[in-house]
């Protein structure tokens, strides 16, 4: 794992929001090997594999993780919905992702106790406005290195947590950005709107599923460069 030793020093090294002014681009949604490599052949920075949530088509068994996580390149976040402490560990001890994301409505106790451990946590936030205000307030509080705002849907008691493709609130992100948080800027971005999205909000990195896909779980090769090239064409 020494890419991730070397690129978790160099991101200590930088400012709380920027990575030498360029934004980072995480493809997220990550299903397969093939998908893997055509997101790191497009220039990815990163890459996130939803793990043990079977509600969600990008849905990946821990064990078909493995292969993902072994084949990547590039650092590889865990992202999990609602899981508890002994899962989180157990996922994060069989494929010793980048950073745990927590992307259901986890407590900020559980991200505590996770980083006591020294686990890197990013820690999704979605909603109405103010919950997600205090639960990014609160996640930082309890040591997340990175707030992701993304968007959600809810159908009675069925809740999307992402993957929606419905755009997030970008004013909002700005304001906890402005604020010295370190955000992630994910929900219904894709190349057509991301390089808006990046001049509003300026996060540190911004956050791709569905924007990128041929179909649900399936990433698709033009998508993904033409994405990478609207977020470096945004730093020109």
């Amino acid at each position: 794992f020494g890419f991730v030793q070397h690129f978790s020093r160099f991101l200590m090294n930088t400012s709380n929001n920027r990575v030498l002014d360029n934004v980072l681009i995480k493809i997220c949604g990550t299903t397969s090997v093939e998908d893997a490599v055509l997101a790191q052949d497009a220039g990815a920075n990163f890459l996130g594999v939803i793990v043990e949530h079977e509600k969600s088509p990008r849905h990946v068994a821990l064990e078909n993780a493995r292969a993902i996580f072994a084949a990547a390149t590039i650092p590889t976040v865990a992202v999990t919905v609602n899981k508890s402490l002994d899962e989180l560990i157990q996922i994060h001890e069989t494929l010793r992702p980048f950073a745990l994301q927590l992307h259901g409505d986890e407590s900020a106790e559980l991200a505590r106790q996770l980083v006591s451990r020294g686990i890197s946590v990013w820690a999704a936030c979605s909603g109405e406005r103010e919950i997600v205000r205090s639960r990014a307030l609160e996640m930082m509080d309890a040591g997340a290195s990175a707030v992701l705002l993304d968007a959600r849907k809810t159908d009675g008691d069925i809740v999307t947590y992402g993957g929606t493709g419905e755009v997030s609130d970008w004013e909002l992100a700005r304001h906890l950005r402005e604020n010295g948080l370190r955000v992630i800027l994910s929900g219904g971005l894709s190349p057509q709107n991301v390089r808006a999205a990046i001049e509003q909000v300026q996060p540190w990195m911004v956050d791709v599923v569905s924007g990128v896909e041929a179909r649900k779980g399936i990433k698709d090769a033009a998508k993904l460069r033409d994405f990478v090239a609207q977020v470096r064409q945004s730093h020109a």
